[in-house]
């Protein structure tokens, strides 16, 4: 999350949740969870990520930095 520039570079996961929890809707907090989780897991590789896939690199700050 904090890679494609959703929340502040925070390196404690409860500041994190925090902050998504301030600016996602409530009801889609259940979801989001797996997608980001998902997308972390198969896409968004802490090394070699595959911007090529992403299906949010549009608005990835890391993609736009890559550019």
């Amino acid at each position: 999350v904090p890679r494609i520039g959703l929340t502040p570079k925070y390196e404690d996961g409860n500041k994190i949740e925090k902050q998504l929890m301030q600016i996602l809707p409530k009801h889609i907090w259940g979801e989001i969870g797996m997608a980001f989780s998902f997308l972390g897991r198969e896409i968004c590789r802490p090394t070699n990520p595959k911007c090529h896939i992403c299906p949010i690199a549009k608005d990835c700050e890391y993609y736009r930095a890559l550019l």
